[in-house]
C-alpha cells in the first residue's frame, strides 16, 4: 500500500463533505466528544444497511465514512491521508504506528453487511490499537518526518559504503553484493512508496549486475555447508533471527524505515537468495536497527550456539554439532570480489548524486 499525503484540494474537500454529513445527521448538539459523534453515526450506519445497494448511495457512504475519519482526527493520533495500492487518490486516516483505515472501504463492507462490526466498535478498536479484521483496516507503512527520513537516508548510503569498504568481513562476492542490494532496496522504497525490491533488482541490473561471479567456487562452497540441504539451511536461518528479532531493542527511527522490509524477508526469506546470503543479509539489516550493537552480538552468538552448538557457526550450515568449515569459506578463491567493488560504487555515486539533486533543488 503507497502513503502520500492529500492535497489541500482533497483535503478541503474531504472536510466539507464531513461537515455536510454532520449537519444532516447529527442530532444531539450538546454532544461534542468524538465518541458521542460515532454513536450517532452508527444509527445512520444502521439506515443505510436498511436501504440496500451501497452503490445507488455511494455519495451518503462516502460522507458517512468521511464523518468516521473525521473523528479519529479528531483525536489527535491519526491524520488524513490517500492510501492505495496504485498512488491513485483514496482518502484514508493513518496514525503513527503504521495503521490505516480505508474508510470508503470500511463503511461499504458494513453498508453490504460483508462486515458484522459496527462502528463503535471499530473506532474503539483503532483507538486501542487491538487487532481488528475488518476490510479496509490495513498496516502501512509508518511516514516518517521529512528531516527524519534525510537522515536515515545518509546514513544508509554510509553504510553501503561501509560494505564495500569491508570486502573480507563477508565470506564471498555473492553475500557481499546481496547486502548492498538488499540496502538498496531500503533506501529506493523510503525514496519512494509503493517500490517493490523487483524494481530494485532492475536497476541493479542497469548497473551492470550481478557483480558476482565465480559460480563454480560459491556452489563449491555451499555444497560442504548444507549439500542437497537447502531447504533445512533456509529454514535455520529464518528461525534464528526470528528469534534475534523478537528479542531486540531497537533504534526507533530506524526500526520505522527498517521494519517491513525485515518482515517482508523472514517471512519470504528466498527473496534473499541462496541461505548464505539469507544469513548475510538478515545479519546486516538487523544490526543497522540495533539499539545496541553488542547487545546484539551477544543475542546472535548465543542464538548460534543454542542452535548449532558453537559461537561462531553460522545458521545455514547444515551438519552435525561443533565447529564447521565456516571458517575455511575466508580461504576460497574468488576472483570476483574486486568487480562487486566497483559495482557497489557506481550504485552508490548515483543515489548520492539523486540525494544532492535533491539538497540543491530544496
Amino acid at each position: 500500500m503507497r502513503v502520500s499525503p492529500l492535497s489541500d484540494k482533497h483535503l478541503l474537500e474531504v472536510t466539507q463533505a464531513s461537515e455536510r454529513a454532520l449537519a444532516q445527521w447529527f442530532t444531539t448538539p450538546d454532544a461534542s466528544e468524538p465518541l458521542e459523534f460515532v454513536r450517532a453515526l452508527e444509527r445512520v450506519l444502521l439506515f443505510l444497511k436498511q436501504n440496500g445497494d451501497a452503490s445507488a448511495q455511494a455519495r451518503q457512504v462516502s460522507s458517512l465514512a468521511f464523518a468516521f475519519g473525521q473523528q479519529l482526527v479528531r483525536t489527535g493520533a491519526w491524520e488524513w491521508k490517500s492510501v492505495s495500492e496504485d498512488g491513485s487518490v483514496n482518502p484514508s486516516v493513518v496514525n503513527g504506528a503504521g495503521r490505516a483505515c480505508l474508510v470508503v472501504d470500511t463503511v461499504t463492507a458494513m453498508v453490504t453487511q460483508r462486515s458484522s462490526i459496527g462502528l463503535v466498535e471499530l473506532y474503539r478498536g483503532l483507538l486501542d490499537d487491538a487487532t481488528t479484521d475488518v476490510p479496509g483496516v490495513v498496516r502501512v507503512t509508518p511516514m516518517l518526518p521529512p528531516t527524519v527520513l534525510e537522515r536515515l537516508e545518509r546514513d544508509l548510503l554510509a553504510r553501503l559504503s561501509h560494505i564495500r569498504g569491508a570486502l573480507r568481513m563477508w565470506r564471498s562476492p555473492e553475500e557481499l553484493e546481496s547486502v548492498a542490494e538488499h540496502f538498496t532496496h531500503v533506501l529506493l522504497s523510503a525514496q519512494r512508496p509503493g517500490w517493490t525490491f523487483e524494481q530494485t533488482h532492475a536497476l541493479w541490473t542497469n548497473f551492470g549486475g550481478p557483480f558476482s561471479r565465480d559460480p563454480d567456487e560459491h556452489a563449491d562452497m555451499r555444497s560442504r555447508m548444507w549439500g542437497e540441504q537447502v531447504e533445512a539451511a533456509r529454514s535455520q536461518v529464518t528461525l534464528g533471527y526470528v528469534e534475534i528479532w523478537a528479542l531486540l531493542d531497537r533504534e526507533p527511527e530506524r526500526e520505522a524505515l527498517m521494519t517491513p522490509w525485515i518482515e517482508e524477508l523472514l517471512d519470504a526469506p528466498m527473496l534473499a537468495g541462496a541461505p548464505d546470503c539469507l544469513n548475510a543479509v538478515l545479519f546486516s539489516l538487523i544490526g543497522f536497527v540495533a539499539r545496541d550493537p553488542q547487545a546484539y552480538v551477544t543475542h546472535l552468538s548465543a542464538e548460534r550456539e543454542r542452535r548449532g552448538g558453537h559461537p561462531l557457526r553460522p545458521f545455514h550450515i547444515v551438519g552435525p554439532h561443533g565447529p564447521s568449515e565456516a571458517a575455511l569459506t575466508y580461504t576460497r578463491k574468488f576472483s570476483s570480489w574486486d568487480a562487486v567493488s566497483k559495482g557497489i560504487e557506481r550504485v552508490v555515486k548515483a543515489l548520492g548524486s539523486e540525494l544532492r539533486e535533491l539538497d540543491r533543488r530544496e
